[in-house]
């Protein structure tokens, strides 16, 4: 432990001196995305494959995206980041 905890203190920044930053979600607030399959919606709306939406929350570091998707339905749902492809993202 000792070792480590020198090699903690003498190493030159960015080599083991920093804890890792935790990794950014695929997806941001306010992304537009496209939903790559048919999928049901929170309230049990369907919503096909191509149908865009936009980013309104993030779940668990990125693990799943709420989407507000307006046509061709109304509807919420939280979709996994591998059903979905980014379309435009959202103006900083």
């Amino acid at each position: 432990m000792s070792e480590r905890l020198l090699y903690l203190v003498t190493s030159p920044p960015g080599r083991g001196s920093r804890p890792r930053q935790a990794e950014r979600a695929a997806f941001q607030d306010l992304d537009r995305v496209r939903v790559l399959t048919d999928i049901e919606a929170d309230e049990g709306v369907m919503v096909p494959a191509g149908s865009t939406g936009t980013v309104v929350a993030i779940w668990a570091q990125g693990q799943a995206f709420e989407v507000e998707f307006t046509q061709p339905v109304d509807a919420l749902a939280t979709i996994e980041p591998n059903l979905l492809q980014l379309v435009e993202r959202a103006a900083d």
